[in-house]
């Protein structure tokens, strides 16, 4: 009779591994831009998904229009779609002129739609990073 114990997935523990803010960042960064494509910012993905901060979808109408008010001004009318088409493609271009991986870079420093990673504390990330890559860290 063979006495070593048996694996039970209900009580495996993950270590907590111990990274700093931008490692973590770094690594979320990685794993959400395989969610954009060429048509769709992050934002788009991921309210689609409702997966991280929920992107487009985590606003109300009033509120998308205001955090985007310079598009929403030259398109009146415009059903709430097109206002997030438009501000997946504003970033999409901002990606392409500044050279950033995923619109949440260009938030950071730019602060047209968000305030990109400074919108997250690290407890928030924490939740991110287990949600998205599978295990806990604590950022110090």
């Amino acid at each position: 009779m063979d006495n070593a114990p048996t694996a039970n997935p209900e009580q495996t523990v993950l270590p907590i591994e111990h990274l700093s803010r931008p490692e973590v960042i770094s690594r979320l960064r990685e794993k959400l831009r395989t969610y954009a494509d060429v048509d769709h910012c992050l934002c788009s993905a991921v309210g689609k998904l409702g997966i991280f901060c929920k992107g487009f979808t985590a606003s109300s109408d009033a509120e998308l229009k205001t955090r985007f008010a310079w598009i929403a001004r030259t398109h009146p009318g415009a059903p709430r779609e097109k206002l997030e088409e438009l501000a997946s493609l504003y970033h999409a271009g901002r990606q392409e002129a500044t050279g950033a991986e995923i619109c949440c870079d260009v938030e950071t420093k730019e602060h047209g739609g968000c305030d990109g990673w400074n919108q997250f504390d690290a407890e928030k990330l924490e939740g991110f990073h287990l949600a998205l890559i599978g295990s806990p860290v604590k950022i110090v």
